[in-house]
């Protein structure tokens, strides 16, 4: 057994040894989000001011098949480390129903490498706002809520869970392809009870070019800056989901959801016209069917995806499905298994992958991909799990294009996140 094996396993048995505590008690979390908040008083007119503070490092191994004939980048190393997340914030609430929360990211990607030109690029520092929004509540009608800012969009079941809750190390292929940093735009959210949810998203598309750049408005592809374009006629685009709860048990429930989203850009079957933005979600249109299952110790979802007049994909549309149990070995230890596969001609995204692009020869968009990911979530507090847990993971990816392997191999991450 080599010393990786030995020491996931130690981990597992010493987290597993904590299981005695109970959710119930409280515990040094608790203590954590006490410090964070600054002031409560529910006679006030500000009811609670809460900052918030996020971290994620991460170190990842890109290992291609050396069978494929692909090799790493010239120069390029096929490990990377990063801060994949720095962000702090602030989430006030009011008494008239109305809450204010903002994210600032800190601090960027200081030691990731990525490879252009045959040259080795560094990661750059940044401080600026992922999102800032206000909501409100319409109190005449009970669970209505209306958002304006710069939102998150939601679309696919990967990409609508909040990153600090995911079971793995990074998003799907099916999520990273079709998911937006944050946008501006408006939410309005009806959910009437714990079990129902409906919601539509209308949002800027301020995307010049495929390719971001930081003197453009595609800035906003990655959520950065606050200046930019509002050629809301043919540059925006509009998202409608549903989701609904049934046979809910103390042990679990089961639960469907449903996106569709739109793109009203002016760049319809690759026939780029003057001034044309890029598709917002890289496609005209997306619908995400989505399950979810819980019952004791597991819990599993499904993702099926189908999107119509891909960016780069000469029109083709693809279909792709994500499927994603995860087992609960002890409440501080969770084994997590996923599948994602997706196809259609030369429109799968597969740079959505966060390093085999960067460090290999495979291409951005292939005919199919499919991911085998598993790995093992640690958590600190069996209460908030979320709050700070340790994520090892390993993936295997094989893709095709033109009728023939283009890039397969393993990718080993290793991540800790902080969350409060």
């Amino acid at each position: 057994m080599n010393t990786n094996a030995i020491i996931v396993l130690s981990a597992m048995a010493a987290s597993c040894a904590f299981a005695a505590e109970t959710a119930e008690t409280k515990d040094w979390t608790d203590a954590v989000t006490k410090a964070l908040t600054v002031y409560q008083n529910d006679n006030t007119f500000v009811k609670k001011v809460k900052f918030a503070w996020m971290e994620q490092f991460q170190v990842a191994d890109v290992q291609p098949n050396g069978s494929n004939g692909l090799h790493l980048k010239k120069g390029a190393s096929p490990v990377n480390e990063e801060f994949r997340r720095s962000w702090v914030g602030v989430n006030v609430d009011f008494s008239t129903g109305t809450k204010f929360h903002t994210w600032g990211r800190i601090g960027g990607l200081p030691y990731r490498k990525t490879y252009k030109g045959g040259r080795e690029v560094k990661g750059y520092s940044y401080a600026n706002l992922f999102d800032i929004w206000v909501s409100q509540d319409i109190k005449p009608v009970q669970g209505l809520t209306v958002k304006a800012g710069k939102i998150k969009p939601l679309i696919t079941t990967d990409y609508s869970t909040a990153s600090s809750a995911l079971w793995c190390v990074e998003r799907s292929v099916i999520g990273n392809q079709y998911g937006l940093d944050s946008n501006w735009g408006v939410d309005v959210t009806y959910a009437p009870n714990k079990q129902d949810k409906f919601y539509v998203q209308l949002m800027a598309n301020d995307r010049a070019t495929t390719d971001k750049n930081m003197s453009n408005t595609d800035v906003y592809r990655d959520g950065r800056g606050l200046k930019g374009e509002f050629g809301w006629e043919d540059k925006c685009f509009a998202i409608v989901g549903a989701s609904h709860k049934f046979n809910v048990t103390e042990s679990g429930y089961h639960a469907v959801s449903a996106q569709y989203g739109h793109d009203f850009n002016n760049e319809y079957h690759h026939a780029r016209r003057k001034g044309a933005n890029c598709f917002g979600f890289n496609t005209q249109d997306i619908v995400s069917l989505g399950y979810e299952y819980k019952h004791g110790k597991f819990h599993g979802l499904a993702n099926l995806v189908s999107s119509f007049e891909t960016n780069a994909g000469d029109g083709a549309n693809n279909i792709g499905i994500q499927l994603q149990p995860m087992y609960a070995i002890c409440p501080h230890a969770d084994l997590v298994f996923r599948y994602t596969g997706v196809t259609g001609h030369n429109s799968c995204k597969l740079s959505s992958d966060r390093y085999v692009c960067t460090q290999t020869t495979a291409p951005a968009w292939v005919d199919s991909i499919n991911t085998f990911y598993l790995g093992v979530d640690l958590y600190a507090s069996a209460k908030n799990k979320n709050a700070a847990k340790l994520m090892l993971g390993a993936e295997y990816l094989t893709a095709r294009k033109g009728g023939s392997d283009c890039y397969n191999g393993w990718e080993f991450t290793t991540a800790f996140r902080w969350n409060f």
